[in-house]
């Protein structure tokens, strides 16, 4: 079992979609139609599985059509798309289910897609937080000029697992238009119970030191027996932080793995660049340990993490897609540079070795699949 075609895939194709090969659940869940997913008043449009209403109607734009695109029938990769009348102004509304959930790195991934594949675009505003749905800076949003001639607008936000991307752009001419659809969006959309809003995390990057990620680190042997469970359990634990209330009722959200501050290099693997995002060391950031290094893949959550957990003595690589994440192998310390170059393009073949898949699905706890003493794999159901 390997993720060597998946991570290929993903860095061939950027926005494609990349699955880790893992067996067929016992009892797979029911296939959902576009119109059993979303739901049309007048007045909105809510995606089901979510909790997550929009507008129906956003500025001089009008929701048109659903999509999914990928994961047929499991409701992991939605989208709704708006037009204006003469189609010069649009805007998609991405609710995607990713193995590592986290606004911030969703808004870094996606303003390095946009500014290095379109080198001629400029940040007209800066990231800063913004009111979602009527709850203050929940969202995060930057603004864009001259994105393929375009003025253009993109904001992120975390609900429950999910990850809510709302794009929308047009003629440099009708930036009214545009910013007005990002406005009417951001207010009338809707967060229900079961998913609430999460506040957002701004990370801070600079660029690595010049010296940083040349230490190699040194592979670790497999857990044996019962402990894979153990190692296995991190990988279904929400990086990108976790509703909580606490002893008074009132909320008290877990802070998610990934530091505010990180630094970035940029790898260059073949025709592509793939950054490099490092943290510095230091204690656990919550109860899932501390995140030391990720590798953004694309702009649709597929993503290499490196996670030290100290209660697992070991810095354990997980591969994160939409709808799951892979436990990989244990390191001593950091991967370098060089190391993750060579899991990325499956030159460590036992680097990209599937140990454990675990598969997420909205509603459900997740699902892994367990090495039996045999060799063959199991499947486990966490809660």
């Amino acid at each position: 079992m390997g993720i060597i075609l998946a991570i290929a895939l993903a860095l061939t194709a950027g926005a494609g979609q990349a699955a880790a090969q893992a067996p067929a659940p016992s009892a797979p869940p029911a296939q959902q139609t576009e119109e059993q997913r979303w739901i049309f008043s007048d007045t909105q449009a809510a995606l089901v599985p979510a909790r997550i209403a929009f507008p129906r109607q956003a500025g001089t734009l009008t929701a048109r059509r659903t999509q999914e695109f990928s994961h047929e029938g499991e409701g992991v990769d939605n989208a709704l798309q708006y037009g204006s009348p003469d189609d010069a102004v649009f805007a998609t509304v991405y609710v995607y289910y990713p193995g590592l959930p986290h606004a911030g790195l969703a808004a870094f991934a996606t303003d390095e897609f946009i500014r290095v594949r379109e080198t001629a675009t400029r940040i007209s505003t800066p990231m800063r937080l913004v009111p979602a749905g009527g709850i203050p800076d929940v969202a995060i949003r930057i603004d864009y000029a001259n994105y393929r001639g375009m003025a253009s607008s993109a904001a992120f936000m975390k609900a429950g697992r999910w990850l809510v991307k709302l794009r929308v752009s047009g003629p440099e001419a009708r930036r009214a238009e545009v910013e007005a659809a990002m406005a009417a969006l951001l207010q009338d959309m809707r967060f229900g119970a079961m998913n609430p809003a999460m506040a957002p995390h701004l990370i801070s990057v600079s660029d690595c030191p010049a010296d940083s990620g040349r230490v190699a680190a040194r592979a670790l042997p497999d857990p044996a027996g019962a402990e894979i469970a153990a190692h296995a359990f991190l990988a279904t634990f929400d990086g990108g932080g976790n509703p909580a209330t606490g002893e008074d009722g009132g909320r008290r959200d877990l802070p998610p793995r990934v530091p505010d501050r990180l630094c970035v290099t940029r790898l260059h693997i073949g025709d592509n660049v793939i950054p490099l995002l490092r943290g510095e060391s230091g204690a656990a950031i919550s109860v899932d340990g501390r995140t030391m290094a990720v590798a953004i893949l694309s702009d649709n959550g597929n993503a290499l993490e490196v996670v030290h957990a100290a209660n697992l003595n070991r810095y354990v690589l997980l591969y994160h897609e939409i709808g799951g994440t892979s436990l990989l192998g244990g390191f001593d310390g950091v991967p370098s540079d060089a190391q993750i170059t060579e899991i990325l393009t499956g030159a460590n073949r036992e680097g990209t070795r599937v140990r454990v898949p675990v598969r997420f699905r909205p509603n459900r706890g997740p699902e892994m699949w367990l090495p039996s003493v045999a060799g063959a794999s199991r499947p486990s159901a966490t809660n």
